[in-house]
């Protein structure tokens, strides 16, 4: 049966029977029989076929997803357990958005690496919603992130504030404008919208160059706080202030490890631990 569970997840993920073949190394028919097969076990149809290519869950497949991804991620957390020696080690995945990632990820490793000597991190860099997206899927762990993202799956705690400030010389003809698609780049171009601002843009794509040219003394941008060092001066602006950071978990965390480690995340940031 787990093997039919499989398929169907990956069937569900790509809306795809050749793609499922190739990542679970089986045939196309193999994986045409198996969904058949599943769908027969429970007298529903699970997915629309619209030709060879296009491949809808219905309603019943949309029902089925979440539940048969808990079964699963009990199923494999069972097996571990059953196989754990004294040396065993668990994985952990932290994903974070940009901001958190480069200025708050920093800070909470030193202290998770020394209380959990025997977990594997990882700290993956993507988006609000590619995070909420892998959560889902059980693909990562936790997340932390600056934008309030939303999902039935997804537990989400207020865990810290950032302060958004107006940063670099407040004399440039220049502003620095992040990727449109994130939350910075977002916020930016609504600031100069609402002032009727039209200043000489500089396009920047990451938090890096951004804060090298800030250092520089070349242009201005509204970014966290958490970014600057004493060498860049910048304003508060009363209109933004603060935003919340997110910390994100599955609804349910199978490993008993992971629970522990998901806690302290939220006890070391909500109580201050970490000095931002």
């Amino acid at each position: 049966m787990f093997h039919l569970l499989k398929s169907f997840l990956s069937v569900y993920e790509t809306h795809n029977f050749t793609k499922t073949a190739n990542s679970l190394y089986l045939t196309q028919p193999t994986v045409s029989a198996q969904i058949r097969k599943l769908e027969d076990y429970l007298n529903v149809t699970l997915f629309i076929r619209n030709g060879k290519q296009e491949i809808l869950p219905t309603k019943e497949a949309d029902f089925l997803y979440p539940r048969v991804l808990k079964i699963l991620e009990e199923w494999n957390d069972a097996i571990t357990h059953v196989n754990t020696q004294k040396s065993y080690r668990e994985n952990c995945v932290l994903a974070s958005s940009q901001t958190c990632g480069a200025y708050l990820i920093p800070k909470i490793v030193p202290i998770l690496v020394k209380h959990f000597p025997m977990v594997n991190f990882s700290f993956p860099v993507m988006s609000g919603e590619e995070i909420v997206q892998e959560l889902e899927k059980a693909k990562v762990d936790f997340g932390l992130i600056e934008t309030p993202e939303r999902s039935e799956l997804v537990e989400r705690y207020i865990v810290a504030k950032d302060e958004l400030v107006l940063a670099g010389n407040p004399e440039s003809d220049y502003w620095l404008l992040p990727e449109t698609d994130s939350p910075l780049g977002f916020i930016n171009e609504n600031y100069l919208k609402y002032n009727n601002l039209s200043p000489n843009i500089i396009r920047t794509y990451n938090h890096d160059m951004a804060l090298a040219l800030l250092k520089h003394q070349v242009g201005k941008t509204i970014i966290s706080k958490l970014a600057l060092n004493s060498t860049v001066p910048y304003q508060r602006l009363e209109a933004i202030g603060e935003r919340n950071l997110y910390f994100l978990t599955r609804k349910k965390v199978v490993s008993e490890k992971l629970a522990e480690i998901s806690t302290f995340i939220q006890e070391q940031l909500s109580h201050n631990q970490i000095p931002f």
